[in-house]
C-alpha cells in the first residue's frame, strides 16, 4: 500500500474517531443535563434551608423551606395535597442538606406550589407562605376517584356532581369520631379519595377513606387523620359497588 493510501486510511480513522467522541459528549451531556438538574447536590440554584416546629394541629408538624424572603411551608392543609405529576423535572432549588430538590409542580406556578423531592421520590407539597391554604370548604370539584387496588370499587372514578357533593358536606358537617375496629397508628384498610378541582391545577385534593372490618365507611380531611367521620349512604353505596 502506497504512502498516500495510509495517510488517507489514518485521516478516515481520525475523522471517524473525531466523530465519535463528539456524539459521546452530546449524549452524556444531554443525559448528565437531566440527571445532574434533578438529581445532583451540586445543582446551582438557590438553596433553601429547612426548619420543622410543632403544628397547632395536634399529630401534625409545620415544616418550611426557605430562601431569602421566600418561605414554603407544608402543614396540615397540605397533607391532603398529592401532585397529579410524580416525576417533575423543573427544578427551581435544592436543599442545603444534599441531593433533595425543590420541583415545580406542572400546572402550578412556583409562586404559589413546589414540590419536595428527595432521592426516593416525591416528599411532599409545599406552599408559599404568602397565598392562603387551599380550601376544600369552599371549592368545587369536577371529578374524584377512589385509589383503592382491588375490590368492586378499584380505581373507580366519577363525574357525579351530587356524589361528589355528598363527600365534601360530610367532611364539613360530619361529627369526627373513631372507627370501633381501628387500631391507633395503624394505616391498614386507609385508602386515598382524590379529588380534582380547576382551582387546583396540577393538583390533588386526596380525602383519607377507612373501611372497617364491617364494610362500614368513614372520610377524613386526609390519609393521616384521626378524627373521622362515618359517610353517608349514597357514597357508601358507591364504594361498595361495581
Amino acid at each position: 500500500m502506497t504512502k498516500n493510501k495510509w495517510l488517507m486510511l489514518f485521516a478516515l480513522a481520525a475523522a471517524l474517531g473525531i466523530m465519535l467522541c463528539t456524539m459521546a459528549v452530546v449524549f452524556i451531556g444531554i443525559v448528565g443535563g437531566f440527571v445532574s438538574q434533578r438529581y445532583n447536590p451540586l445543582y446551582f440554584g438557590p438553596v433553601f434551608t429547612s426548619d420543622q416546629s410543632p403544628s397547632t394541629h395536634s399529630g401534625y408538624r409545620h415544616s418550611t423551606f426557605s430562601s431569602g424572603s421566600t418561605v414554603y411551608v407544608n402543614d396540615y392543609n397540605e397533607n391532603a395535597l398529592l401532585s397529579a405529576n410524580t416525576n417533575p423535572t423543573q427544578v427551581v432549588g435544592r436543599t442545603e442538606y444534599g441531593g433533595d430538590t425543590i420541583c415545580a409542580i406542572p400546572g402550578q406556578k412556583p409562586a404559589s406550589y413546589v414540590m419536595h423531592v428527595g432521592w426516593m421520590g416525591p416528599e411532599g407539597i409545599y406552599r408559599n407562605s404568602q397565598i392562603p391554604p387551599f380550601d376544600f370548604r369552599n371549592a368545587t370539584f369536577q371529578k374524584m376517584q377512589f385509589a383503592i387496588p382491588d375490590g368492586p370499587a378499584a380505581n373507580k372514578q366519577s363525574t357525579d356532581s351530587a356524589l361528589i357533593e355528598d363527600v365534601v358536606t360530610t367532611l364539613k358537617t360530619g361529627t369526627p369520631t373513631t372507627p370501633p375496629s381501628q387500631v391507633p397508628g395503624s394505616y391498614d384498610n386507609i385508602y386515598g379519595l382524590y379529588l380534582y378541582s380547576d382551582q387546583l391545577p396540577g393538583l390533588i385534593y386526596c380525602v383519607g377513606v377507612y373501611i372497617d372490618k364491617t364494610g362500614q365507611v368513614y372520610l377524613a380531611e386526609n390519609v393521616s387523620s384521626t378524627q373521622w367521620i362515618q359517610a353517608g349512604p349514597r357514597f357508601t353505596k358507591w364504594v361498595q359497588t361495581r
